[in-house]
């Protein structure tokens, strides 16, 4: 008898100690929800850049870069501009949604181009399509010339806008060192008909005139046929295009083109803050990047332009062309 009531006083500790064993095999399982994921597009480069901040407005806050084909993390998308979302190595920013797609295929790997650089002469880096560490593509609709040397990508386009010459600017510097950016040393020149330096217009002068024309395009600028002959003289526009030798992201920011219209189109760009979205001076840190808009006198005759932009201890130098407009 007392050996069974030994086992008797020990069968509840027994049971007892039993049962959270038991209560956790008998409880279900709920797996957390797994994110909804997305394929980077870069139609025409080969990555994006994304940002701390969801409106990506200038200055350009950068985060990292999206390599085309990557797959990333939706951790949130209010059907914006932008959606917010997670890189595989843990990166959290902001991208414009129309780099997303979660349809079709993608390579998983793409294999990016060689870096390459442009020559320097006398301190000078002239565009020349075809050439080493010189690219061209459209974003939106814009002709953007993109020229590389010593680590500095420098991008630029030119619109008349029937006013003034609007001219677009990013810089990302992968020089190691940091880079001095002065809006006030950018030159823009007429080279023909006439010898002439176009004067640069303050976005706070341009503020306070009734005109709406600076955010329109009557004509977008394209490279000039002497900045072409040398590397690509028998191919077209539209061949350089799909045959890019040393392919770049885009740097220009989505939003300041997003803002400039046609002028068939009629709209207004009161609302535009000009200042902000303004070339700014800086002391640009490595591995990061600044966009902005400079604007210059117009002249009605102008068929060849050349836009010097200084960058560090370089000057970038580039050659347009225009369509004469009255």
């Amino acid at each position: 008898m007392r050996l069974a009531s030994k086992y008797l006083f020990l069968s509840p500790t027994l049971l007892l100690a039993g049962l959270p064993a038991l209560a956790a095999e008998e409880t279900p399982t709920v797996a957390p929800m797994a994110l909804p994921t997305a394929i980077v597009k870069c139609p025409g480069v080969t990555s994006i850049p994304f940002t701390s901040d969801e409106e990506q407005a200038l200055p350009l806050r950068i985060v990292g870069s999206l390599g085309c084909g990557d797959t990333v993390a939706v951790l949130s998308d209010k059907e914006g501009y932008t959606a917010h979302v997670r890189t595989k190595d843990g990166q959290e920013g902001y991208v414009a949604r129309i780099y997303l797609t979660s349809e079709g295929t993608v390579p998983a790997t793409v294999e990016k181009p060689k870096p390459s650089t442009a020559k320097t002469v006398n301190g000078v880096a002239r565009w020349e399509a075809g050439a080493p560490g010189c690219d061209e593509f459209l974003s939106h609709g814009r002709h953007v010339e993109s020229l590389t040397a010593n680590g500095i990508t420098v991008q630029v386009s030119v619109q008349d806008s029937g006013w003034k010459y609007r001219v677009n600017v990013a810089i990302s510097n992968q020089s190691g060192e940091k880079v001095d950016i002065v809006p006030g040393i950018v030159t823009l020149d007429e080279l023909q008909p006439n010898l002439r330096s176009l004067l640069a217009v303050s976005p706070e002068k341009l503020a306070r005139t009734p005109t709406h024309q600076v955010m329109w395009t009557v004509v977008d600028a394209v490279p000039s046929p002497s900045a072409v002959a040398n590397h690509s003289a028998s191919m077209s526009e539209s061949d350089r295009l799909s045959n890019r030798t040393s392919p770049a992201p885009d740097y220009l920011n989505a939003h300041v083109a997003l803002t400039s219209t046609h002028h068939a189109a009629f709209e207004r760009s009161e609302s535009v803050d000009l200042q902000s979205i303004a070339l700014k001076s800086s002391s640009l840190p490595a591995g990061q990047l600044s966009a902005g808009v400079m604007w210059f006198d117009r002249d009605t005759t102008a068929r060849e332009l050349s836009l010097r932009v200084p960058a560090g201890d370089m000057v970038f130098d580039f050659a347009f062309s225009l369509e004469q407009k009255k």
